[in-house]
């Protein structure tokens, strides 16, 4: 016999096995022992739970030859021709391919044929919401006026999008997402059936993934069955679905809030070098900083999606930073999740949604007036103070860093990978080390380059250009990096990690 996958073998054959779904299993039980079931049903819901599974076992219970206190026997013929998908007036109808009106009024036509193998002629339409415009019309009129001897069951994720004159002709009942328990109940009898040994960790990680989707994490632990065999833990779920560990999330965060940039670029490299997705990397920080957010206002009481006992400590450190700044984190991160999956330079977009996170946390406070009497001097001497360079390097830097992060923030996540280097004949020279090409071309482009040239002048009352200059430790073989060490010296133009 042909290998099952898991949420195969696993679908509910009868109502007593379905999982969670109380309230419409309940509804749906009664009206069958009742014989008060409607002509029309629409399920909608979350993927994976339970919606066509329940509409099967409905479509069995109407055409079951020993139905029992509204469950269907799963032994007789009908019942048996359903379940191998050989029963003739059980239609299952995928809306994402037969959405056109031509498909609707050829339903229309059929529904008025008899019944030619059972009781009743049960439609199961998924993903009812592709249908168009003009085929939810020609439906309508079927749902208006239907034919004895058939029911109808639409299924959809996406319930807002049900036209209001479908959904009045038909009883709905919302599906919910499963708890992680209830998720971890049922992977614990699966893994019992084939013998299979798996941490409680494992078993959580899974079910927290699933994001309340049964079939989700049927189909992991059928990959991960693949991969590992009888005997599973936490690693080999990471490993299997490229995910990351909550301990190196809190960990990374700690060194992003912390502004240790080199150790956050560091990190990211080691992760993406050792196989993982950057854009699942993205989603990954998205729940953590989502299960962050939740803890530094609801505390224990917070219900998280990735953080474990292990984490715990240090995310309690984090709960130091902001509200408002973790929520500004997540954002970026989400926003960064949704531009990773059509483009390019995956690493360095990454890089940049976390060196953004960590600007937030920069102090914004700046001594203005030893900003003012540098930047006067500077506009007198068109060069940096020739007493204390360094000092007053770094204050101008700060200053601009700080201006062009308040004009826009993803231009001062490129700029403050570079390093001031000095002012020389209407030249203000920032530097960049080799690895950073990419932020550097970013910064050369125009809408870039203008915001810096904008805070500079308004900082120096006067126009200035802006060199962006590549540099290296060992080298210097840029043209315009040497002139910078011939104006400023060897000691300000290098850059040190």
């Amino acid at each position: 016999m042909a290998y099952l996958a898991l949420y195969r073998a696993w679908r509910p054959q009868r109502f007593g096995e379905v999982v969670g779904q109380e309230s419409t299993v309940t509804a749906l039980q009664n009206a069958l022992k009742e014989g008060k079931l409607t002509h029309a049903y629409l399920f909608t819901g979350p993927r994976g739970t339970g919606k066509t599974s329940i509409a099967k076992i409905v479509a069995k219970a109407v055409n079951c030859e020993n139905l029992a206190a509204g469950e269907p026997c799963n032994e007789c013929s009908s019942c048996s021709d359903i379940n191998n998908g050989n029963f003739m007036d059980v239609i299952e109808i995928d809306a994402a391919s037969n959405r056109s009106v031509d498909e609707m009024r050829d339903l229309r036509e059929k529904v008025r044929v008899l019944p030619a193998q059972g009781k009743e002629k049960v439609y199961i339409i998924d993903e009812v919401h592709m249908l168009t415009t003009e085929a939810f019309n020609a439906l309508l009129k079927t749902l208006e006026e239907p034919p004895d001897k058939v029911r109808f069951i639409l299924a959809t994720t996406e319930a807002h999008k049900i036209p209001a004159t479908i959904r009045s002709r038909c009883q709905i009942y919302n599906f919910r997402r499963l708890t992680a328990a209830e998720i971890i109940n049922r992977l614990k009898q699966v893994a019992a059936n084939d013998e299979v040994e798996i941490e409680e960790d494992a078993l959580l990680l899974i079910a927290r993934r699933a994001n309340g989707g049964l079939r989700d994490a049927l189909s992991m632990l059928d990959q991960i069955y693949s991969y590992k065999g009888k005997k599973v833990n936490k690693e080999d779920v990471l490993d299997v679905l490229g995910l990351v560990d909550d301990l190196f999330l809190a960990k990374l965060m700690e060194k992003v809030f912390a502004q240790d940039v080199a150790e956050v670029i560091s990190m990211l490299g080691q992760t993406l070098n050792s196989g993982k997705e950057a854009q699942q990397l993205a989603k990954e920080a998205s729940l953590y900083l989502r299960d962050l957010m939740l803890y530094s206002v609801m505390g224990e009481k917070a219900d998280f999606s990735v953080i474990t006992e292990e984490s715990l400590p240090l995310i309690k450190q984090q709960t130091k930073v902001k509200p408002e700044i973790i929520f500004a984190a997540l954002k970026i991160m989400m926003d960064t999740g949704d531009k990773l999956r059509f483009a390019d330079g995956h690493k360095y977009l990454l890089e940049i949604a976390f060196l953004d996170i960590a600007t937030l946390t920069a102090s914004k406070t700046v001594d203005r007036k030893k900003t003012e009497a540098m930047s006067k001097q500077i506009t007198e001497t068109n060069e940096l103070p020739k007493a204390n360079k360094n000092e007053a390097r770094d204050v101008l830097w700060s200053k601009i860093l700080q201006e062009v992060k308040e004009q826009k923030i993803p231009t001062h996540a490129l700029l403050c990978q570079g390093k001031l280097l000095g002012v020389k004949d209407d030249f203000l020279y920032i530097g960049f080390k080799k690895g950073y090409k990419f932020h550097k071309e970013r910064m050369e482009e125009k809408a870039n380059r203008e915001i810096v040239e904008m805070v500079v002048k308004r900082l120096l009352n006067k126009d200035i250009q802006i060199q962006f200059i590549f540099l290296d430790e060992d080298q210097y073989n840029d043209i315009v990096a040497k002139k910078a060490i011939e104006y400023f010296g060897e000691n300000i133009v290098e850059i040190k990690d």
